[in-house]
């Protein structure tokens, strides 16, 4: 299952670099797709498969982009780590829906804020990140809301018992 979710990174991508350069006027304020999807993975499946997810994305953006590939690899690292960290104390085939999917909403608001700060501070636009405190705001809401969107989505693939006496 952890190919099924790089394939949706990398196409998520592009989607990317497409909302941030087209639809959104502060490119702080984007949501940023991988990390929603990673968020929700995490809190629908298992966080250990959301680490190869972040990899293609990062070459993607990084080429699409005036930076390099290495800082987008750095500045979506925040996403598996704070996913497998919210997920932690789940107990596997019982922790609930409502439970999973605002756990995936929070990780990706958090880790949306963390890719944003980062690569503003590398772009040199670190300065101005408390004045655009509401583009980061617009980020973490709307990168949740899309976690939550997805986890909601992605539930009928959770792990389930194999049989009675497992």
């Amino acid at each position: 299952m952890t190919a099924v979710l790089v394939m949706l990174a990398l196409v998520s991508a592009p989607l990317q670099a497409a909302i941030t350069t087209a639809l959104v006027r502060d490119p702080l304020a984007a949501p940023v797709i991988p990390v929603a999807l990673v968020a929700a993975w995490a809190a629908v499946r298992r966080a250990e498969e959301t680490w190869p997810a972040i990899l293609l994305p990062a070459v993607v953006l990084g080429v699409a982009s005036e930076e390099r590939v290495g800082w987008f690899l750095i500045a979506l690292l925040p996403a598996p780590l704070i996913a497998s960290v919210a997920v932690r104390r789940f107990r596997p085939k019982v922790t609930g829906f409502w439970r999973r999917t605002v756990t995936a909403g929070g990780a990706a608001a958090l880790a949306a804020v963390l890719y944003a700060s980062t690569l503003a501070v590398v772009g040199g636009i670190g300065g101005e990140l408390p004045e655009r405190a509401g583009a980061l705001l617009a980020t973490s809401v709307a990168s949740g809301l899309l976690a939550v969107l997805v986890a909601a989505c992605c539930w009928p693939l959770r792990p389930r018992s194999r049989g009675l006496f497992e």
